[in-house]
């Protein structure tokens, strides 16, 4: 009698678990911000999470080298105001997203501090948890090794992206497109241009997402706020950093009057601003997931 008894009691116990575990509030997330992005004739109301700089790092037993130093210390330098590592909070967002069931998550580069197999592994594997799609930007950090490792064509980083390209990504919708390209090295990557401009020609509105934001004379704030934060302009675009001539290419054309971008959302500066890229088209920086921001982006046909 007393084994069943005792059988009884851990049944009880891991209900209990389990109905908590399901009907458990939504995770303790804050989510900083809305961005409305209006698109004349959308037919619904779509909802996206919108995720950058994480900058998460687990722990590891290797030294990082003179650059980034010790583990503990680089994994403590992304918290929030309540001391939450950036990791812990990334592992809430993925709850968050599954119960909001959103449209899907964007994720807009540096997710992970540097490359190490730790950080992938347990990027991919939250990932995997991701119950909506998602679009996942290429950061510089992504692709940062401490230890100047090549990284291998044929890594796991690169799986978490769509068709495993990074330059260009599109992800199109009935009513518009979102399309994703590679800027973290403060340059465009050759690659997508010639896929931009396919896009471009279906005529859909597209929203650009991008790591590094794109500047124009039009907001000269923007470069003046990324150089007193970081002492040099982290944007691209005439008049900020050397451009080739893909990236000027792109920009002309991603940014021309006759554009189909309706909106631009990018990140790496660790701060939020607002502006008019052109007189049609606004760029949204967003502020940085480690300190516990995260936003709404809401697509819908009129305010």
């Amino acid at each position: 009698m007393k084994r069943i008894g005792a059988v009884i009691v851990t049944l009880i116990f891991f209900i209990v678990l389990a109905y908590n575990a399901y009907y458990a509030p939504l995770p303790d997330i804050k989510v900083s911000n809305t961005e409305t992005v209006i698109i004349p004739g959308v037919e619904k109301e779509y909802t996206f999470l919108f995720l950058t700089d994480m900058h998460m790092a687990i722990k590891t037993k290797q030294d990082l080298g003179a650059s980034l130093g010790d583990a503990d210390e680089r994994m403590k330098a992304f918290v929030n105001e309540e001391g939450i590592l950036s990791s812990t909070q990334f592992t809430e967002w993925i709850a968050y997203a599954n119960r909001l069931k959103p449209e899907g998550v964007l994720m807009c580069g540096d997710m992970i501090d540097y490359y190490s197999q730790e950080n992938v592994e347990f990027l991919a594997d939250n990932l995997q948890k991701l119950n909506v799609p998602y679009l996942y930007v290429l950061g510089n950090h992504e692709m940062y090794s401490p230890w100047n490792e090549t990284i291998a064509e044929d890594a796991e980083i690169y799986h978490l992206f769509r068709e495993n390209n990074t330059a260009f990504q599109a992800w199109e919708f009935p009513e518009f497109t979102i399309c994703a390209v590679d800027n973290q090295s403060y340059q465009v990557a050759p690659e997508a241009l010639d896929a931009m401009q396919k896009e471009m020609e279906k005529g859909k509105p597209i929203i650009l997402l991008a790591h590094v934001p794109f500047y124009t004379s039009q907001i000269e704030d923007l470069k003046e706020a990324s150089i007193n934060t970081w002492g040099v302009p982290l944007i691209i675009g005439e008049g900020a950093r050397d451009t080739t001539e893909v990236t000027r290419k792109f920009m002309k054309m991603a940014f021309s009057d006759e554009s189909p971008v309706v909106a631009v959302f990018t990140g790496d500066n660790h701060f939020y601003y607002k502006g008019m890229l052109t007189d049609k088209i606004e760029e949204c920086v967003i502020d940085p997931s480690f300190a516990g921001n995260g936003t709404i982006i809401k697509i819908k046909a009129k305010e």
